[in-house]
C-alpha cells in the first residue's frame, strides 16, 4: 500500500471523476547556465571562406565573359543571371537533402567537395595557353559551383541556428544571424578588392588579364572552408534528418486537395489542408499550413532579388562607362565598385542593431520583421530610381551608333588640302578639311546600299585639280569608314564597325592608328605604360590602354607631334601622314571619354546596402524562426529560391529588350519593386507570427562522436 493517501474526486451524483494527468512544464534553464556555443565560430569561419570564394569569382565573372570568352553585353548578362539563378535554385534540392536524407552536416560537407572542384575547373578553363574548349569548360565549372553553393546555402545558417538552445538563447540567435551576415560580407569585401587586382595587375601565362590566378585564389579559399568546417565536427550538435519531409508535404497537400474536391460541401473544414486528416497526422498538417503561409508571403519578395543581383551585372557595366579616377590619387576599376556594397553592409550592420532598430522601435515605426522587409524593398526601389537618373547623365557620353533604318559613314582626309564632297544618292554637299575627318550619322538605308561619291580638291591646292568618283558601301545599323589617300583614291578601313566605336567593357581607352601609306609601320606608344602597335594596310588593330594620361607616339626613334591624351571610355583615332619623309600626326575623338565620376554611384550603393540589411538579414532570421522544426532547411531554401526566381525576371526583361535605354529599364524595375512592396505590405498586415519553438531534446540529435 502506498504511503501516500490517494484522493479520488466525485461529482454531485456520486460518480468517480477521472483525474486529469498533471501537465509538467519543462524546467526553464536560466540564461546564465546555457553556454554560448563557441563552435559556431567554425561555421562562421567556413562561411567567411566560402563567401570569399563565391564573391571573388562572381565579382570578375561578368568581365570574364565579356573579355576572355568575348560574349556580347546582352549574352554575358543572360549567362551571368542564369548562373545566379541556378545558385539560388539548387538550395531547394540542398534543403530537401539535408532535412530528408543526409542531414545538414553531411550535406554541407559532401556538396562542398563539388563546389571546390567547380572552382578548380573554372580556374583551369581560363588559362588561354591550354588547348581547351574554354567556353564549354567554363560552363562546367560554373554549373558545379552553382550546385555547390546552392546545395549548402540553406544548410549553413540553419545548422548554425541548431547549435543554440531555444527559447533561452533567442537573443543570442538573433545576434548570430547578424554576425553570420557580417562574416558573409567580410569575405565579400576582401575578395571584391583582391580578385580585380589579381585580374588586372598580376602577370600570368602571357595573358593581359590574369583570370587563372583571380579564379585560383577563390578555389584555394573554398578548399580552406572545407577544412575549417571539418575541424568543428567533434563539437557540433548534429540533428538527425526527419525523413523525406518534402515528399510527405507533397503527398499531404495532394491528398487534401483530392479529399476537398471529393467531399465538396458534404464536409466543411476550417482550412483546406485539414482534409488530409486522418491519413496524415495533425503535426504534419499544421507544419504544412505554416509552410504554405510562408510561401504565399515570400512570393512578392522575388522582385527584390531581381534588383539586388543586378549590382554584379548592370551596375558593373554602368561603372565601366564612368570615370574611376579620383583626382589622380588612385583609380578604381569597374568590378571593384562592387566592393562598396559589402563594406557599407559591414559598417551599418552594428549601427542598425545597436541604434537604428532600437530607435525605430521606440518611435513605434518599424518593430516587426515584416515591417523591416517592406521598408527594405522600398529602399531597393529608391536605389534603382537613383541609378536610372545617373544613367541618363552617363548616356550623354555613350557612343553614337546608328538606329534601325540608318547607317553611318566616316571619311578621313590624309591630304594637306580640303576636299569637296557630293553624292547624288543622299543629301551630301560638304567640304572635308585638310587632315581631318567628317561623319554622316543618319544615312537612310533599308538593308545594304552602295552610294555614289564624288570628290575634288579645293582650288586653293596649288593648282591640283584631281578629282575622284567612286562608291562607298553602307549597311543598316552599321558604321563604315573610308580614307582618302595618295594617289587620289578611297581606301576602305572598315564596314560593320559598330563594335569599334563602343566603349570598352573594362572602362579602358581605345586607340586605333591610321597611316596614309599602305606600308607597314611600327609605332611605340609611350606614357604611363609602353607598348608597340603594328600598322598594316593603312590601319592598326584597336589597342586598349589601361592607364589614363598623356602619350607620345614614336616612329623610327622620332617622336610625333602632337601628343595624345587617352582617357577612360574614349575611342580615339590617330592619323599619321608623311610629307617629304617627315611624319606628323593628328588625333580625333570618335567616342567621348567617360566624364561622370564613379563616386556618383555611391548613393545607389548606400541605399541598396540599407535595403539589404533590412531585407536579406531579416529574411534569414524570419525563415528560421517561423519555420517548423522539421522544415527549417526546406523553408530556408524556399527563401533562397526567391532569389533564383528574381534572376528569371532579369532574364525575361533582358530577352524582351523592352527599352533601348538602360535608364528606362532601371525605372521599370524601380516601379515594379514599389508596386510589389505595396502588395506585400497588405499581406504582412494579415500575417500571424508563429511562436518561437523550444529546441528539441537530445534524443533528436546525433552524438558528435558517432554521427
Amino acid at each position: 500500500m502506498s504511503s501516500q493517501q490517494e484522493f479520488t474526486p466525485y461529482n454531485q451524483n456520486g460518480d468517480a471523476m477521472a483525474i486529469p494527468p498533471i501537465q509538467e512544464k519543462p524546467p526553464k534553464i536560466p540564461d546564465e547556465k546555457v553556454k554560448y556555443p563557441k563552435h559556431v565560430f567554425f561555421i562562421l569561419g567556413n562561411e567567411f571562406c566560402e563567401r570569399f570564394s563565391y564573391y571573388g569569382m562572381q565579382t570578375i565573372l561578368f568581365l570574364y565573359l565579356r573579355q576572355s570568352l568575348h560574349y556580347s553585353k546582352s549574352t554575358a548578362t543572360m549567362i551571368y543571371h542564369t548562373f545566379i539563378m541556378l545558385c539560388y535554385f539548387t538550395p531547394f534540392i540542398g534543403g530537401i537533402m539535408a532535412d530528408s536524407w543526409l542531414g545538414k552536416y553531411k550535406t554541407i560537407l559532401y556538396v562542398s567537395l563539388f563546389y571546390a572542384l567547380g572552382n578548380i575547373v573554372l580556374a583551369v578553363s581560363s588559362v588561354e595557353l591550354l588547348n581547351l574548349p574554354h567556353a564549354a569548360l567554363s560552363a562546367v565549372g560554373l554549373l558545379l559551383i552553382a550546385c555547390g553553393t546552392g546545395g549548402i546555402k540553406p544548410c549553413v545558417s540553419s545548422f548554425g541556428g541548431d547549435q543554440f538552445v531555444l527559447p533561452q538563447q533567442e537573443v543570442q540567435l538573433q545576434r548570430f544571424f547578424s554576425v553570420f551576415y557580417f562574416a558573409i560580407n567580410a569575405g565579400s569585401v576582401i575578395s571584391c578588392i583582391l580578385t580585380p587586382v589579381l585580374r588586372e595587375q598580376v602577370s600570368c601565362f602571357g595573358q593581359d588579364e590574369c583570370y587563372p590566378v583571380a579564379f585560383g585564389v577563390p578555389a584555394v579559399l573554398m578548399c580552406l572552408s572545407i577544412i575549417i568546417f571539418i575541424c568543428g565536427r567533434p563539437l557540433y550538435k548534429v540533428k538527425k534528418p526527419t525523413g523525406n519531409i518534402a515528399l510527405q508535404v507533397m503527398n499531404c497537400v495532394g491528398h487534401a486537395i483530392v479529399r476537398k474536391v471529393q467531399t465538396k460541401k458534404m464536409e466543411k473544414k476550417d482550412h483546406w489542408l485539414d482534409y488530409a486528416a486522418p491519413k496524415y497526422n495533425q503535426k504534419l498538417i499544421d507544419d504544412t499550413k505554416v509552410l504554405m503561409k510562408i510561401i504565399f508571403l515570400f512570393t512578392p519578395t522575388i522582385i527584390f532579388w531581381a534588383l539586388y543581383e543586378q549590382q554584379g551585372s548592370k551596375w558593373t557595366f554602368q561603372a565601366s562607362n564612368m570615370d574611376g579616377n579620383f583626382n589622380g590619387w588612385f583609380t578604381i576599376q569597374p568590378d571593384q565598385m562592387q566592393t562598396i556594397n559589402p563594406v557599407l553592409v559591414l559598417i551599418f550592420i552594428p549601427i542598425f542593431e545597436s541604434f537604428i532598430y532600437p530607435l525605430l522601435a521606440k518611435l513605434r515605426l518599424i518593430r516587426t520583421p515584416l515591417q523591416k522587409l517592406t521598408v527594405g524593398g522600398l529602399l531597393a526601389a529608391l536605389a534603382f530610381l537613383i541609378s536610372g537618373i545617373l544613367d541618363l547623365k552617363i548616356e550623354k557620353d555613350k557612343a553614337i551608333v546608328p538606329d534601325a533604318g540608318q547607317a553611318q559613314l566616316r571619311l578621313y582626309n590624309t591630304f594637306n588640302c580640303p576636299i569637296h564632297l557630293n553624292s547624288p544618292d543622299f543629301n551630301l554637299n560638304s567640304t572635308l578639311p585638310s587632315l581631318d575627318t567628317i561623319e554622316f550619322l543618319h544615312i537612310p538605308v533599308a538593308n545594304k546600299k552602295t552610294l555614289k561619291l564624288n570628290a575634288a580638291f579645293d582650288e586653293s591646292c596649288k593648282g591640283n585639280t584631281s578629282a575622284f568618283s567612286g562608291n562607298v558601301d553602307v549597311q543598316n545599323k552599321e558604321i563604315s569608314s573610308y580614307m582618302f589617300t595618295s594617289p587620289f583614291s578611297l581606301q576602305m578601313l572598315i564596314v560593320n564597325g559598330t563594335d569599334e566605336v563602343q566603349k570598352s567593357s573594362e572602362g579602358f581607352a581605345k586607340l586605333k592608328i591610321l597611316y596614309a601609306e599602305k606600308d607597314s609601320l611600327e609605332v611605340t606608344l609611350k606614357g604611363p605604360l609602353e607598348r608597340t602597335i603594328h600598322v598594316n594596310n593603312y590601319k592598326s588593330e584597336i589597342t586598349k590602354v589601361k592607364s589614363r594620361g598623356m602619350y607620345i607616339l614614336v616612329v623610327n626613334g622620332k617622336e610625333l607631334n602632337p601628343k595624345i591624351q587617352l582617357l577612360p571610355g574614349g575611342f580615339y583615332t590617330y592619323l599619321i601622314t608623311k610629307t617629304d619623309n617627315l611624319m606628323s600626326g593628328k588625333s580625333f575623338i570618335i567616342t567621348k571619354p567617360n566624364s561622370v565620376n564613379l563616386m556618383w554611384q555611391v548613393p545607389q550603393h548606400l541605399v541598396m546596402a540599407f535595403a539589404e540589411i533590412m531585407f536579406s538579414i531579416t529574411g534569414l532570421e524570419f525563415s528560421f524562426t517561423q519555420s517548423p522544426e522539421s522544415m527549417k532547411s526546406v523553408i530556408s531554401s524556399i527563401w533562397l529560391l526567391t532569389d533564383s526566381l528574381g534572376n528569371v525576371i532579369v532574364l525575361v526583361v533582358e530577352g524582351l529588350k523592352i527599352f533601348e535605354s538602360e535608364a528606362y529599364e532601371y525605372f521599370l524595375f524601380a516601379g515594379l519593386m514599389a508596386l510589389i512592396m505595396i502588395v506585400f505590405m497588405f499581406l504582412a498586415m494579415r500575417y500571424k507570427y508563429e511562436k518561437m519553438q523550444a529546441s528539441t531534446n537530445n534524443d533528436d540529435t546525433v552524438d558528435p562522436n558517432n554521427g
